[in-house]
């Protein structure tokens, strides 16, 4: 690894470190969630499926009024030894969540309004699990902050060995969306509040704090609330414009190479602390190298992943061989991920003007173009959408990075 490091310009050794235990938990999880996905194809309905996955967007939608830019900011302050920033942060996001609560109980009571007894449920389990999942999350952003990689692993592995011990009953036993939405979130809540008050008890976070997290994490919420929201909305345009079977088809045309994609966002989550503790100049310095060695990295994998896509989906889901098509076109997105290092770089400069020009102005280039490539080519349009819009992304953030709004200090 010291041998590749003049080669690749990057500090290799704890690349590795971080990148082993990020991706061993993805592939363990990965491995479960493929045989959860096969259990899905080959026992739920189409229109059942779609329906959950459309209650699982909604979740998404009411997280993104959460205070979801807190974690980065603690993940920043940790690394600089602010370890007593975890409590306040915390707190403040549990109190926060009246807000997300009040409003998801009122889109409950329209469903209910409208007769759909269903989306009435599902959406009243979310307004109170989704917030409380989000605020005891954070034991997360500490861990990464502290580089505790192999602890987060672990915590990790067990979350999802009770996740998937509780899913696959449900499936099996119930066939019925709300169930299955219940059972999700119940689970992931438990397991956040147990982590969280392990992750205290281990490690004792010091009184040492830093007063600009709090205020910084609240700004980068509100920057990626809109993205968030956005980001979310092609499973409910599919689902209003196509249907609750049209979302099952185009939720597993996306779900191996989201779940590939996976494997390429510790780069990064281990990049995050890296930068956070480096200058301007330094980071400007290597970052159009490591971008494009990282993107060269997502073409390899992304190529070999579209060539054997049609293999996979006659193996696993005969039900949606439809989806093999689509789901190769969206090998693409594995590019464009692994080449996001330039979010990580802005994040950790603080630009916060230019973080709010891009996590408020890129969400509607997305969105534009969900809509018209929607209407005008279906699943595909929405699948090349996401693509072309995170190449933009990228491209803005390296814009912004070499060129900062007004003059600034490296």
């Amino acid at each position: 690894l010291r041998w590749s490091e003049p080669y690749v310009k990057t500090d290799m050794v704890y690349l590795a470190g971080a990148g082993f235990w990020t991706n061993l938990n993805m592939v363990i999880v990965s491995v479960f969630a493929l045989l959860l996905s096969i259990a899905f194809a080959n026992i739920l309905p189409r229109e059942i499926y779609g329906t959950y996955q459309y209650l699982l967007s909604l979740s998404t939608l009411l997280a993104a009024l959460c205070l979801t830019g807190m974690n980065i900011a603690l993940s920043q302050s940790v690394a600089r030894g602010n370890d007593g920033d975890l409590r306040p942060a915390v707190r403040l996001q549990l109190l926060w969540s009246i807000v997300p609560t009040a409003i998801g109980l009122f889109g409950a009571g329209y469903y209910a309004f409208q007769g759909n007894m269903t989306l009435a449920l599902g959406v009243t389990v979310i307004s109170f699990l989704t917030p409380a999942i989000n605020a005891f999350n954070t034991y997360t952003a500490f861990l990464q902050g502290k580089r505790e990689f192999k602890q987060l692993f672990v915590y990790g592995v067990l979350s999802n060995i009770a996740y998937y011990a509780c899913m696959f009953p449900a499936i099996v036993i119930a066939k019925d969306a709300v169930i299955l939405i219940f059972a999700n979130l119940v689970v992931n809540a438990l397991t956040m509040i147990w982590f969280y008050t392990r992750t205290l008890a281990r490690y004792q976070p010091s009184d040492q704090t830093d007063p600009h997290t709090l205020p910084y994490g609240a700004h980068l919420s509100v920057m990626n609330a809109v993205g968030t929201i956005v980001a979310q909305l092609d499973s409910v345009l599919v689902f209003h414009f196509l249907g609750p079977a049209e979302l099952a088809v185009y939720s597993f045309a996306s779900l191996i190479p989201e779940r590939v994609s996976g494997l390429f966002k510790f780069v990064t989550t281990a990049a995050l602390p890296k930068f956070s503790v480096q200058s301007a100049d330094e980071i400007r310095q290597h970052l159009i190298g490591k971008t494009l060695r990282a993107a060269s990295a997502g073409v390899i994998v992304a190529v070999a992943y579209a060539l054997s896509a049609p293999f996979l989906f006659s193996l696993l889901f005969p039900a949606y061989l439809t989806a093999a098509f689509y789901s190769q076109v969206y090998a693409l997105m594995i590019i464009t991920v692994a080449a996001n290092i330039p979010a990580a770089a802005i994040v950790a400069l603080r630009m916060n003007r230019e973080l709010y020009a891009f996590n408020i102005g890129t969400p509607f280039i997305l969105l534009a173009l969900q809509v018209v490539l929607l209407l005008n080519f279906g699943i595909i349009g929405i699948l090349l959408a996401r693509v072309i819009s995170n190449t933009c992304n990228i491209l803005l953030a390296l814009y912004f990075i070499f060129h900062p709004f007004g003059r600034r200090e490296a």
